[in-house]
This record gives C-alpha cells, sequence and structure tokens, in this order.
C-alpha cells in the first residue's frame, strides 16, 4: 500500500507503545471506526482535543489512521498487505492484529460508502418518444418528412432526474440505438469479467 511520508509517520508514530499511550491508541481506532461507521460528512475529533499538544499529534494519527482504512477498502487489499505494511512501520503484533480486526468489522460498510462517492454521468432509466411528420409547410412547401421527439429520462448518482430531449431522422435515431446497445454490450462484458 502506498501511503505518503505524512500518512507513514503519523501511523508509525501511532503503532509506537513507547510514544503512544494504550489509552490513547485505543481512543483513537475507536473513534475512527465510529467515524466511519457513522454517517457523517466530517469527522469530529473534539473527543481526541484533550490529548492535542501543540503539534496536533493525536488528530493527525486519527487522519492517517483513517487514511490507512479508506486507502485498505479501496484498493481492494487482503489482510496481509495490510499487516505487512503495519510491520514496516514497526507495529506491536497486538496492534496490528486490533486494527485488521476493526477493519474487516467495517470493510463493507467503508466500500459501498467509496462506492456511493463522486459524481458520475447520468443513466438512462426510461426513454419517451414521439414521431412527428411534416407534409407541407405554413409556406407551401414540401415538408422535410419523419422526425422523432425523443426524450430521455436520466437518474444521477444522488438519485437526481433529468430530462435530454431532442429531435433526429430515423437514420440518426437508429445510429443512436446501435450506439446504445453497443455501449450497454460492452459494460455487461465488463461486469462479466
Amino acid at each position: 500500500m502506498d501511503l505518503s511520508l505524512n500518512i507513514s509517520s503519523a501511523l508509525r508514530l501511532l503503532g509506537d507503545s513507547s510514544k503512544t499511550q494504550c489509552a490513547t491508541y485505543q481512543e483513537v481506532l475507536q473513534k475512527v471506526t465510529e467515524d466511519l461507521k457513522n454517517d457523517c460528512k466530517a469527522a469530529d475529533t473534539t473527543a481526541l482535543e484533550n490529548h492535542v499538544n501543540d503539534d496536533g499529534v493525536v488528530i493527525q494519527c486519527h487522519s492517517a489512521l483513517a487514511t490507512l482504512f479508506i486507502e485498505y477498502v479501496r484498493g481492494g487489499h487482503n489482510t496481509s498487505v495490510l499487516t505487512s505494511s503495519l510491520e514496516d512501520l514497526n507495529w506491536p503484533a497486538d496492534r496490528i492484529a486490533e486494527v485488521v480486526r476493526e477493519i474487516e468489522s467495517c470493510r463493507h460498510l467503508i466500500h459501498s460508502r467509496l462506492a456511493s462517492l463522486g459524481t458520475y454521468p447520468p443513466h438512462i432509466v426510461d426513454v419517451d418518444w414521439k414521431l412527428n411528420y411534416q407534409v407541407r409547410s405554413s409556406a407551401g412547401q414540401e415538408g422535410g418528412g419523419a422526425m422523432y421527439l425523443v426524450t430521455l429520462h436520466t437518474e444521477e448518482s444522488q438519485g437526481k432526474r433529468g430530462k435530454v430531449t431532442f429531435s433526429c431522422s430515423l437514420a440518426e435515431l437508429s445510429h443512436l440505438v446501435t450506439r446504445l446497445r453497443s455501449e450497454a454490450a460492452q459494460v455487461m462484458h465488463h461486469i462479466l469479467i
């Protein structure tokens, strides 16, 4: 797992039992797990502020441990990768076992939260269409033929709905349908792999 120098330094400090007391370590671990399990926009570190020295070390350790949890789940790593990463940071075996247990207890929840983040292109959920046929214009000229008025109903990642409306000829509509089928087939192929 690739972690920045700042994250690695804070994790090394958190894992060092001679520099971080067991009670402080337990409180940081519990707070990180609680923050990642609860549905909150930002971590509330006020409970940790009574441990903060001039440099805010405990809050840095909290952030580093939360980053470790998220990167572990995001990368789809197994416990041996996590264990070796923490061993490289000179963590004792008992603290490693606790972290592994806590991460595994909330792995699925973190994964589902990560999946719901970000913006995704809208997905087409429904289509309405209408055939308009113009025989003659108001000036008496020949009409342009059949035109389709298409409305694509879309849904975004946050559940918001939208509409995309356009008109096209039969040839353009056939091309659009062909492209949509091709893209849907590629998506299904990637899902099955």
